[in-house]
């Protein structure tokens, strides 16, 4: 049996069953039917975005906002917050800020540019600072 053959057979049966079915049950078959044509091309608004994934369901309320891919996104969010806040509040480092110190002060200072390529510079730079009086 092929696909056109198990087709009709399939159509024969429901026109078969159509033919024995009361008008009561066939009146509201067809207000339940013009119902569900009249639902289905009523225009439709969405309240959310939907995600990929999401199957077209638009979000209502906080327990759907927090289902699936969002609470992964709010989630993501949240810990990029906490490390820029950890970045900033211990990412200070004393020798980071020593070394910044020392060029600026190079930089300011006015120094010939033969001062930075002399060997004894060096030497001089890595001296213990003595407090001025």
């Amino acid at each position: 049996m092929n696909d056109a053959q198990f087709g009709r057979q399939v159509a024969a049966l429901l026109d078969e069953g159509l033919a024995r079915v009361d008008d009561d049950v066939l009146t509201r078959l067809q207000v339940a039917r013009k119902s569900a044509l009249g639902i289905a091309a009523a225009p439709r608004h969405v309240r959310a975005l939907a995600l990929a994934g999401t199957g077209g369901a638009s979000g209502g309320g906080l327990r759907d906002w927090f289902a699936g891919p969002r609470l992964w996104l709010a989630l993501g969010m949240l810990a990029l917050a906490i490390s820029g806040v950890t970045l900033t509040e211990f990412g200070a480092d004393p020798a980071a800020d020593a070394a910044a110190d020392l060029d600026l002060a190079i930089l300011a200072d006015d120094l010939p540019v033969t001062a930075y390529i002399d060997n004894g510079f060096d030497t001089w730079l890595k001296r213990p600072v003595e407090p001025q009086q």
